[in-house]
């Protein structure tokens, strides 16, 4: 069952996306200038380093409420949901989800949402609705777990099937820690 599609919510949109960076700075100011341009945040979440649409959601609604809340770790609301995505207060941790030069998968993220930012967007990348973007295997399930800390113990009890709600729960303790 494919589990790709754009989610829309009153606070953020999420849409799983393909394209190729060639200059990384150009393509991050492109993405500035569009959010200047409209009003909004864009974040394009590397889709290698997230445990699937549920990491996306809980990493977009913890960041948001923290800055609706003034409880903000970073100046801006890009870098807030890269560090919630990976559970992190280190900037320095933070790249590998961010995307890359070459060719890009990922959680195209706008927050608050527009379909006119969407349409923009999608002129430089294309819209993947095919793939199951939840699904993980086992290359992914060792990247994560050396990434979020999940030892071997964690995943023997609760099973590689809840890795997910591992990397959300690692995620959401950013906000405790805070």
């Amino acid at each position: 069952m494919l589990t790709n599609r754009r989610i829309f919510t009153d606070d953020y949109c999420i849409i799983p996306v393909r394209f190729t960076m060639d200059d990384r700075t150009s393509f991050l100011s492109f993405l500035r200038e569009t959010g200047e341009q409209y009003g909004v945040s864009i974040v394009c979440l590397n889709r290698n380093m997230m445990a699937g649409f549920s990491h996306v959601e809980t990493t977009l609604v913890h960041a948001i409420r923290s800055w609706k809340e003034g409880k903000q770790i970073a100046r801006s609301l890009e870098i807030e949901v890269l560090l919630y995505a990976g559970g992190t207060r280190q900037t320095g941790q933070i790249g590998p989800f961010g995307p890359d030069k070459g060719e890009n998968s990922c959680y195209l993220c706008i927050i608050p949402p527009s379909e006119k930012v969407v349409t923009v967007l999608l002129t430089r990348m294309k819209e993947i609705l095919d793939e199951d973007w939840n699904d993980l295997d086992e290359e992914k399930i060792k990247r994560l777990s050396n990434f979020f800390g999940i030892t071997p113990e964690e995943l023997s009890v609760t099973g590689e099937e809840k890795i997910a709600e591992l990397v959300c729960e690692r995620s959401a303790l950013l906000t405790v820690n805070h």
